[in-house]
């Protein structure tokens, strides 16, 4: 994905240790990133973010499964993911854009907002 750095190496260790610290943060092993919260915040209030369950986001990932693999590097060029508001049942922030796991993608200082004016998770 463009917007988290653009090789397959450095996009799928980026990815591993989001999730990594996204599931530390959980279990109360590490303090709270000084970023973080700001920046889900901005994506809870951005027009691109969806609410889609782990499972609609796991059937989307099989329906798009070659797709993916061609575009790894790009995920923003394929369709955007669907729209969906927050409700009891959907309580997990996606983007639409770059497809990925907000709550992980924040807890990464070097990672961007994939929106065109790329500014959105810069802190005034």
């Amino acid at each position: 994905m463009g917007c988290c750095g653009g090789n397959a190496v450095k996009q799928v260790t980026q990815m591993a240790v989001s999730y990594a610290k996204l599931a530390t943060d959980r279990i109360g092993l590490t303090e709270e990133y000084e970023f973080t919260d700001g920046r889900i915040r901005k994506c809870q209030q951005c027009d691109e973010n969806t609410w889609m369950t782990k499972l609609e986001y796991g059937q989307w990932l099989k329906d798009n499964g070659i797709e993916i693999l061609e575009n790894f590097t790009q995920l923003e060029v394929l369709p955007k993911l669907p729209k969906y508001e927050l409700d009891n049942k959907r309580r997990n922030l996606f983007c639409r854009i770059c497809k990925c796991f907000v709550p992980a993608k924040a807890r990464v200082p070097d990672s961007e907002c994939p929106l065109p004016q790329g500014d959105k998770w810069k802190m005034n």
